[in-house]
């Protein structure tokens, strides 16, 4: 839920809340790498079954249907109120956060039974420098963002009251302020050997970095600057801060 100046939960319960978090999290991981072993072997007869679906059909394409997929659209960053063009540190940017929430339409946030909450961990550079992604980001006395963090460890929440949510990265920087776009990240936009590069679990990510998806347990690394400035080695796995 939001903290608000009435009300905040003290330090041992921020402790005690993280501590909870951080083991659900270990549980989610030990689950996923369990199930990952039964997805490759269904993987394998599924892919069996089709191969010899396709032979049965002479692979005839006439018979195939239309593929079809969701694609988030999001605002440009220059028409959110708020937007920072500016280099960091960057703070939380809360101030304008109810008319960037409203323009960007996301869910409602929540962390009842049967809500979508997932977790990724997420570092930002500029010039080889870490920036520190400020605690409480989505999150003011007047609005809250199912985008959103609760500390300064880079571990963003996603808690949408909308199951099906597919939040992507642009969403999130735009929550946050900082000016985002394929080419931008605040106040630098590529220029020579100067150049955003944004990385998916340890692989540097080829589409549209504003629509890459925030899915459960990734780690996600932005970075902006030279070849020789990104960091050595590039963190690739989702990793709980102590």
């Amino acid at each position: 839920m939001a903290n608000t100046d009435q009300g905040r939960p003290t330090k041992a319960e921020r402790k005690e809340q993280a501590r909870v978090e951080r083991e659900e999290i270990q549980r989610r991981q030990a689950a996923r790498s369990r199930n990952r072993t039964i997805g490759i072997i269904v993987a394998v007869v599924v892919v069996a079954a089709a191969i010899g679906g396709v032979v049965l059909l002479g692979g005839n394409s006439a018979n195939q249907g239309p593929q079809s997929s969701a694609v988030t659209s999001i605002p440009p960053p220059d028409t959110l109120p708020g937007i920072l063009k500016t280099a960091p540190p960057w703070s939380n940017n809360t101030d304008q956060l109810p008319a960037r929430l409203a323009a960007l339409d996301l869910p409602e946030l929540s962390d009842t039974a049967g809500a979508l909450h997932h977790h990724i961990q997420m570092y930002v550079y500029v010039d080889g420098n870490p920036v520190v992604i400020p605690a409480n980001i989505g999150l003011s006395n007047q609005a809250a963002s199912p985008l959103h963090t609760h500390d300064t460890t880079g571990l963003v929440h996603v808690e949408s009251a909308d199951p099906n949510f597919q939040p992507v990265l642009g969403q999130f920087m735009d929550v946050w302020g900082p000016y985002f776009t394929n080419t931008c990240l605040g106040d630098q936009c590529n220029q020579g050997n100067k150049q955003l590069r944004v990385y998916l679990n340890g692989q540097q990510y080829v589409g549209d970095p504003t629509l890459m998806p925030l899915t459960d347990l990734t780690a996600v690394v932005i970075t902006f600057g030279t070849e020789a400035q990104l960091p050595d080695p590039i963190p690739s796995s989702f990793q709980t801060a102590g």
